[in-house]
């Protein structure tokens, strides 16, 4: 009689615990994890088993808990894998990375999971000495090839530096000049995912009457991606008929305020849309120190749904970036070229638009609104953040 073994199967918080165990591997010693229900939100589950499942990690000290501050990554589990051992990817994350970066690493995490690969991670403070010292430790570790989840465009000379140095093959999230092959995505769709959320923002607002629309970004004139924004923005404008507003802001709050004071004398009859959540936010609050707050006194979208976008006040309206995709794409190209070969995405997925208080059009959009918009998914959210029917 032939006995036939059939595995037990996961529980839901062991299945979430492995999970959360490859995000750890993925941040830096000391780095926080998302909060226990954006975690819930990324697994499909409810936080009572996010809960069980990081209580197993804080047993064995994988991470520690902080309170008031969240949870940290404490240790990671490296070993020196063996040759028949599942591919390894070593991820190198920038110290001064923000939201964006984070949603990139939950991203590479995901999909590390579902393709069974391994992946180690470590902090750089640059991508000379440090960022070459770590990429060799990585090798050390049984590393592949390396990804970049993110780094700011005015070191783009020092990452075509680092790149040309490194032993290893690395694989990049977005198009420099001379090292096309590294990017995750061909040069022609790079950077076409945000200058369509452009136009589609500005379709949105239009749609909802507005006929002042400006535009929100940072003052990066390097920045490829922000050039396209603008772009897609000035021809948007000029096709409607609509008066150009764009504010470009540098770093701190004295820039932002100064915008927010001129954009102000439009009071009721402004919306805008933002290169990313974190100006999007910002604006926010300039505009709250002036008294000033959305819908009622303007209407404001972003780009990227990071975590900070769904709490604040008032939970933000943002076109949401595909981070699994990004991942996705990050790896397979890192394993390309660990093969020698290339291999990129030629193609983006369909945008989403999270529909939150600070656009002032939930209760707007029917079937027929949503008709007005067909390349775009419109997700109308409830103050609970979760998606409302129709």
């Amino acid at each position: 009689m032939e006995v036939i073994s059939v595995p037990s199967p996961r529980f839901k918080h062991q299945q979430v615990e492995a999970e959360i165990r490859q995000l750890v591997e993925t941040l830096p010693i000391a780095g926080r994890l998302p909060s226990e229900r954006r975690l819930a939100e990324l697994y499909g589950c409810n936080f009572l088993t996010v809960r069980r499942a990081l209580k197993e990690l804080v047993d064995d000290g994988t991470v520690m808990r902080r309170i008031g501050s969240g949870t940290f990554v404490a240790r990671h589990a490296r070993s020196v894998p063996a040759a028949t051992a599942r591919p390894r990817i070593g991820v190198l994350v920038w110290q001064g990375g923000d939201a964006y970066a984070n949603r990139v690493l939950q991203g590479l995490a995901y999909e590390a999971v579902n393709n069974d690969l391994d992946l180690r991670s470590s902090w750089v403070r640059d991508f000379m000495d440090d960022g070459l010292e770590q990429a060799k430790l990585l090798e050390q570790e049984g590393c592949v090839a390396i990804t970049l989840p993110w780094f700011p465009h005015d070191r783009i000379d020092e990452v075509r530096t680092f790149v040309r140095s490194c032993t290893l093959p690395v694989s990049l999230p977005m198009v420099i000049p001379g090292l096309e092959a590294n990017s995750f995505e061909q040069q022609e769709v790079f950077g076409t995912n945000l200058q369509a959320s452009a136009e589609h923002l500005c379709g949105y607002f239009y749609a909802l009457g507005h006929r002042r629309i400006a535009l929100l970004g940072p003052d990066a004139p390097g920045d490829v991606v922000l050039n396209r924004f603008l772009s897609a923005y000035a021809c948007y404008t000029s096709r409607a008929n609509l008066p150009n507003h764009c504010g470009l802001v540098g770093p701190g709050a004295q820039a932002m305020n100064q915008l927010a004071e001129r954009w102000a004398t439009y009071r009721g009859d402004l919306a805008v849309i933002s290169y990313d959540d974190e100006h999007a936010l910002r604006f926010m609050t300039a505009m709250h120190k002036l008294g000033l707050s959305a819908p009622d006194d303007f209407q404001i979208g972003g780009y990227n749904n990071t975590e900070a976008s769904a709490y604040s006040d008032p939970p933000l309206t943002t076109i949401q970036q595909n981070f699994n995709y990004v991942g996705h794409w990050l790896i397979k190209s890192a394993l390309a070229l660990a093969r020698g070969e290339i291999d990129q995405s030629t193609s983006l997925p369909r945008p989403q638009m999270l529909v939150r208080a600070s656009c002032g059009g939930a209760g707007r959009i029917d079937e027929a609104f949503r008709q007005q918009l067909p390349n775009l998914d419109i997700i109308v959210e409830d103050p609970s953040g979760d998606p409302m029917p129709g």
